[in-house]
């Protein structure tokens, strides 16, 4: 199984430790880059209107808790909202489902693999969000290479 894809500041760490994959310096300098180049610009995300619906109000304070976290760190953008939306509405019936006395595991099953599936699709996870930056700094290798053999040739 490969190891997971982790951030530059986790990298940096374990090169400071020494263990982890053995990073050239200028491989570091590219990844920190890319990684700068991930945050966005300042957004206010509005709420779609089926998550101001009466029934959708657990959603909503989902909804605003992570738009808030999510903004400190520029983690989305206006494109997110509707996907961040069906995120939280799944958030919302699986924390429902669970509060049950009897909550039915295979729709508790069914609700925390689209909760999982969103939130790697939004990066919300550690691993998806390097992933992200690991995927723009080898597209900027390539670029890189390439202007590099374009100036050769």
């Amino acid at each position: 199984m490969p190891t997971p894809a982790q951030g530059i500041q986790v990298a940096i760490w374990n090169r400071s430790m020494g263990r982890g994959k053995h990073y050239t310096t200028a491989e570091i300098e590219k990844r920190a880059a890319e990684e700068e180049k991930l945050k966005r610009r300042s957004v206010k995300l509005k709420a779609p209107a089926f998550l101001r619906e009466q029934a959708c109000d657990n959603a909503l304070k989902i909804w605003k808790e992570i738009v808030r976290e999510g903004t400190e760190i520029e983690l989305f953008d206006n494109v997110d909202a509707r996907v961040l939306a069906n995120f939280c509405r799944y958030q919302a019936l699986f924390e429902e489902e669970a509060q049950k006395n009897f909550p039915d595991r295979k729709r508790l099953d069914s609700y925390g693999k689209q909760v999982l599936a969103y939130a790697e699709k939004l990066g919300l996870t550690p691993t998806a969000r390097a992933r992200l930056v690991i995927k723009r700094a080898n597209l900027a290798q390539e670029t890189e290479d390439e202007e590099m053999d374009a100036l050769m040739a």
